[in-house]
């Protein structure tokens, strides 16, 4: 009877876990779409996002992939461990670049008056891309040096072994921590520079509502992680990680699309023209 319960309840969480990442990635699609195709403000630059986007729909495509053809996968343990070695690269990839988008809003925030220029200079410049990919490629790479048998455990992920999951862990914490102390100075420093500052009061609304998101964004990016440290079987807890960490792709796609008045606007635009087309095909 317990050995039922558990295979049904592991039927469910598989099932669970295949709708809620598939509903993700369609979501990251959508985000991608808009990022791409839509107008945006001159201010606006959305190069971190579209690769945090980049990433994370990578990253969560290949676990809906390794969940499917597990029992494949692991009769080749040179593959399981590639596998893994590839979702801790673009995993860790997404923070960094979510880190790098701390520090653009910070350059924004300080410059404020010069938002737009100071922060095309810095994109331009091509230090941001090239950290974004080449940090969490150097942690793999040294990560595989030093413990060539970490990747590849039963599930084809870091094994726990040796301690070996925090050559994840570690680097997530630190961006985390790196990011809220970005955050708390960030504010400090709006609040600061808007009461010296005589900014119109759009460019204020924006400054304000940009911090807001980018710190919505760290905390769900962040927040299904910790609750990972937390699970320790509770079927509960697995659940709202497995929830939290596919629909990460939803929430950005809520926050930086739907919440977003002009790409409302432009979405309106494109249903009418849609319409329009079908009423005259008919």
């Amino acid at each position: 009877m317990n050995s039922d319960m558990f295979s049904q309840s592991n039927l469910l969480l598989e099932l669970l876990n295949s709708v809620c990442v598939i509903v993700g990635l369609v979501f990251f699609s959508l985000a991608l779409l808009t990022f791409a195709l839509c107008q945006w403000s001159p201010g606006v630059n959305n190069v971190a996002r579209i690769n945090i986007c980049i990433s994370l729909l990578q990253a969560h495509l290949l676990f809906l992939l390794r969940g499917k053809f597990l029992s494949l996968i692991r009769r080749q343990q040179v593959l399981c461990a590639v596998i893994a070695g590839l979702l801790h690269f673009l995993f860790l990839s997404a923070f960094v670049w979510m880190f790098i988008e701390g520090v653009l809003l910070f350059i924004c925030v300080k410059n404020l008056s010069q938002i737009s220029s100071k922060k095309r200079e810095v994109l331009n410049s091509g230090f941001p891309g090239v950290i974004g990919y080449v940090v969490a490629l150097v942690v793999v790479c040294v990560s595989v040096g030093l413990v060539p048998e970490g990747y590849g455990s039963e599930h084809c992920w870091i094994k726990h072994d040796k301690g070996f999951i925090w050559s994840f862990l570690g680097p997530v914490c630190v961006i985390l921590a790196l990011n809220m102390i970005l955050f708390i100075k960030i504010v400090i420093t709006l609040n600061s520079t808007l009461k010296k500052l005589n900014a119109e009061v759009s460019q204020m609304k924006q400054s304000k509502v940009l911090v807001f998101k980018t710190l919505a964004q760290c905390v769900v990016l962040g927040c299904s992680w910790i609750l990972g440290f937390f699970t320790n079987g509770s079927m509960v807890l697995e659940i709202l990680f497995l929830i939290l960490n596919s629909q990460q792709g939803t929430f950005i796609f809520l926050i930086y699309c739907v919440l977003n008045n002009e790409v409302r606007q432009q979405y309106r635009k494109f249903f009418r023209c849609l319409c329009c087309g079908r009423k005259k095909t008919l």
